[in-house]
């Protein structure tokens, strides 16, 4: 039945090649995978937009506006490669600027995304300074050359851009692949090490799953750079779409659930501020010395940093000094500076060790603290 229509080409003999002319020919399997892949890239950049319009109480930020520009841009790049390829009677200029503003903004706004939640891990602000500048050369470098040279093969001189446009396809694609994959291995570098570094499960779990994210966007970046070198461009542009809006979405679950562990203290890029502080008065015995090793000096020197600040010390040593407490039924009984001290430094420090979490496996023992009114009532208080 389709072997009656002119324009049937078996699906092994397909032409997905950058020099094929006019239209695509007519395949139905050909046909549903393009349109399966485009009805998927609408539907997640869709369901995306409203997962951050309902995720965000407050819509600023550099992290909200590249993800509505990448998932827009995935949208329009979408919309304009099908007006281009299958609707013919729609303006070439028109069909072409849409295509690549969508295409700027996803491939360069998603490498944004990525840098905009890239300090959650890494400290260093000259890394982080370096990606940036990386992102805004390589996007002013390559975009140009692309979109002047799309915008050549609609021309009337549209032989002599073919050659230039095959290079600069296939150059674009390696690069940009290269700056993800760097920021993914940072991403990687800086998060691996606190695999088995003591913290709790959930944060493990999340450092794991951020992993292996970044490991799967430098694999579908691997696929799309192979079939620009294998001279499927039709292939590869009705994929792409579909492959950034995966990634955007798999890179917004997985950075949101970073944002949530580093609110309650346990982000790995936590770890770059416990660089001075003593150690902790809870005495803390590990199931494992190993443990003890990694995990003793990245985590509770939090509480031990914040107790240490001399006019925190000066403002409780000045309080607790005024009070000498005189109860109902009980003797005077006057506290002393040192030991108002070291209770108010012990309580702060457990109440901040609750809040940035106990490496798992750790028993903590705390010495009981019995007041002079518990010690009047079991008959303990010596006056």
């Amino acid at each position: 039945m389709y072997e009656d229509c002119q324009s049937f080409v078996p699906f092994s003999h397909y032409d997905w090649t950058f020099e094929r002319l006019g239209p695509p020919k007519w395949n139905p399997a050909a046909y549903c995978l393009i349109a399966s892949f485009f009805a998927v890239a609408y539907w997640m950049s869709i369901e995306l937009l409203v997962l951050v319009y309902v995720t965000f109480k407050r819509r600023t930020g550099i992290y909200f506006w590249s993800i509505i520009i990448t998932t827009l841009g995935v949208i329009l790049q979408t919309t304009g490669y099908i007006m281009k390829e299958y609707a013919r009677d729609v303006p070439i200029v028109l069909t072409t600027i849409i295509c690549k503003v969508g295409w700027v903004s996803n491939v360069t706004g998603f490498s944004i995304v990525l840098w905009s939640r890239l300090h959650l891990v890494v400290g260093n602000p000259q890394i982080l300074r370096g990606v940036l500048a990386m992102i805004i050369i390589n996007g002013i470098a390559l975009h140009t050359p692309v979109v002047v040279f799309e915008f050549g093969l609609i021309s009337r001189h549209k032989d002599k851009y073919i050659h230039p446009m095959e290079v600069i396809e296939r150059v674009q694609q390696t690069v940009f692949s290269l700056q993800e994959t760097i920021i993914g291995a940072i991403y990687i570098y800086h998060t691996a090490q606190f695999l088995n570094s003591g913290y709790p499960t959930r944060t493990r779990t999340v450092v794991r799953l951020l992993v292996g994210v970044q490991a799967l966007v430098i694999g579908f970046d691997a696929g799309l750079t192979v079939f620009d070198y294998k001279n499927m461009l039709t292939l590869k542009c009705s994929i792409h779409p579909f492959v950034y809006a995966l990634k955007l979405k798999l890179e917004f679950i997985v950075l949101n659930q970073l944002v949530g562990v580093l609110k309650k203290g346990l982000a790995p890029g936590a770890m770059d501020l416990l660089k001075s502080g003593s150690s902790s008065s809870l005495e803390e015995r590990p199931a494992s010395a190993s443990r003890d090793a990694r995990s003793g000096d990245k985590r509770v020197k939090v509480a031990g940093t914040f107790i240490a600040k001399p006019e925190l010390v000066g403002r409780m040593t000045t309080s607790s000094s005024a009070v000498s407490s005189v109860e109902p039924g009980m003797d005077n009984v006057t506290v002393s500076p040192a030991r108002a001290t070291a209770t108010a430094m012990a309580r702060e420090e457990g109440d901040l060790i609750d809040v940035i979490g106990r490496p798992d496996n750790t028993l903590v023992q705390t010495r009981t603290v019995i007041t002079d009114v518990e010690r009047q009532y079991l008959g303990r208080f010596s006056g």
